[in-house]
């Protein structure tokens, strides 16, 4: 007879979930995955003036705040028509990339790596190494790794003034002019930082990292003994050992809307949607569904420039208050592997193309991206120009509409919004969480990390650690994801 397990709250993820999956025969069947607030953005910022978005928006997550502000930043950009100068390009790529590789590093050592020291595994014989290492609060690369993050958040501080909740990011540029003395701190700040990533999480430079261009290159890297050692060389010999490159596929469909702009009008990570084939991304084939949410006001699927957002607390057979995004009608995953796969990274599509979609590469994929983007930050921050302009007074219209796609650090993060007599009209948000815990949708297809669930083989019921290695390795954030009413 089929088990129903429930989890909730849902530990070691940002926001509160709640997890209900169906066991039969030690395999999940069914899966649900419930973000269980209300907390309403959307509807505080109707009325409010257009600027008001920065402030407000950049306080819907404690984690990737810069990203909210960076994309209504862009969304106002876009309303505006407006220019920024080159610096501020910089700046912003700058604070964007540190936001994403805090997180990304705090994800794997706090939020993923801790399941590794399970007591599930304590018959494996590395098991006391893990704990060794990743042990919270005791382990030895846990707490390096919260030490090391005091140099990332003063480097935030040189590039983003304060943060969380930075306003740095404006529809003309940005509000902090780095000098050339704050450029030398920013490069020494980076050069401690560098010295964890490079001692402990990696035993070599990065550069000789990111020569790995397929999975026989990470073989070969593995062979040397300082390489095995480091914390990233252990994830890699353990994890495969402990099979996550076994479970949490997902959906073989992958979004990144890319991110980090560059003055030429590009992005330096790559966006698009690929099925098995690269295809450019076109945004107006992106749908909101509510069948299973706690909202009311459509059938069907709106694009998120004419969403609505109206809570319906005892709607029967809801049991989410995230949105179910689908991209031209499918389920699809975001993040760093899905943006790695757009990217064409030689490595993780080497291995995503030989291996698949796994909660192991799922997590590599993040660190790798971290790895790039440590060395392209002290790039961008000697290509600023003190001397030269950080921000332009833009046109502020009466009425306008303006979108603002970025990447979080989990995945696509869109702004839409609408401007009426100066004031604002309509504003839809739509987070990674979203697109990767979402409810089922109107053809009842379930969401990306509820099919990663599905056909995951629980050994005990009483301690399912497979299902927190699945949910954990695409680093839920439900803060951001559900549009404060408890149920």
């Amino acid at each position: 007879m089929p088990k129903i397990i429930n989890i909730s709250p849902f530990n070691r993820v940002e926001g509160n979930l709640e997890i209900r999956v169906e066991l039969g025969q030690e395999k999940v069947r069914n899966a649900w995955a419930s973000g269980v607030m209300f907390r309403g953005f959307e509807r505080i910022l109707i009325g409010r003036d257009p600027m008001d978005a920065i402030v407000f928006t950049s306080r819907i997550c404690g984690i990737c705040g810069a990203a909210h502000g960076a994309a209504s930043a862009l969304a106002l950009r876009n309303a505006y028509k407006s220019k920024i100068p080159k610096n501020a390009y910089l700046v912003q790529n700058i604070a964007q990339a540190l936001e994403n590789l805090m997180s990304h590093l705090l994800h794997f050592y706090v939020e993923f790596a801790p399941d590794l020291t399970n007591k599930r595994y304590i018959s494996h014989p590395g098991y006391q190494e893990l704990v060794n290492r990743f042990l919270p609060f005791k382990g030895t690369s846990y707490l390096k790794a919260i030490r090391a993050r005091r140099s990332m958040l003063e480097l935030m501080g040189v590039f983003a003034g304060k943060w969380p909740n930075t306003l740095v990011f404006q529809p003309g540029g940005v509000t902090n002019s780095i000098s050339i003395s704050r450029q030398t701190k920013a490069l020494g700040l980076l050069r401690e930082l560098l010295d964890f990533i490079e001692q402990d999480l990696l035993g070599c430079k990065i550069e000789n990292w990111l020569e790995n261009r397929s999975l026989e290159d990470l073989e070969t890297w593995l062979t040397q003994a300082r390489h095995q050692d480091s914390d990233l060389g252990t994830y890699v010999r353990y994890g495969r050992e402990l099979e996550l490159n076994k479970i949490g596929q997902g959906p073989n469909r992958f979004l990144s809307y890319g991110v980090y702009e560059l003055p030429e009008g590009k992005t330096w990570f790559s966006s698009g949607y690929y099925d098995g084939k690269f295809h450019p991304l076109e945004q107006k084939k992106i749908a909101e569904y509510i069948k299973y949410s706690f909202f009311k006001g459509y059938k069907g699927g709106l694009h998120p420039s004419e969403g609505l957002t109206e809570p319906d607390v005892d709607k029967v057979g809801a049991y989410s208050w995230a949105k179910s995004p689908r991209y031209d009608g499918k389920v699809v995953q975001v993040g760093p592997l899905a943006r790695m796969i757009l990217d064409r990274d030689p490595l993780i599509f080497d291995m995503f193309s030989k291996l698949g979609p796994s909660v192991f590469l799922r997590v590599l994929a993040r660190i790798h991206e971290a790895l790039r983007l440590v060395r392209q930050i002290g790039i961008w921050i000697r290509e600023i120009d003190s001397g030269k302009s950080f921000y332009k007074k833009p046109r502020v219209p009466i009425k306008a509409k303006g979108m603002g796609l970025t990447e979080a650090a989990r995945g696509a993060l869109g702004h839409w919004m609408a401007i009426k007599d100066g004031k604002i009209q309509q504003y839809q948000v739509i987070t990674p969480t979203a697109w990767n815990l979402s409810p089922k949708d109107s053809l009842d297809q379930h969401g990306a990390c509820e099919q990663a669930m599905i056909g995951t083989i629980v050994e005990d019921d009483g301690n399912p650690v497979e299902i927190g290695h699945v949910i954990r390795s695409f680093d839920p954030c439900l803060a951001c994801t559900v549009h404060i009413l408890k149920r």
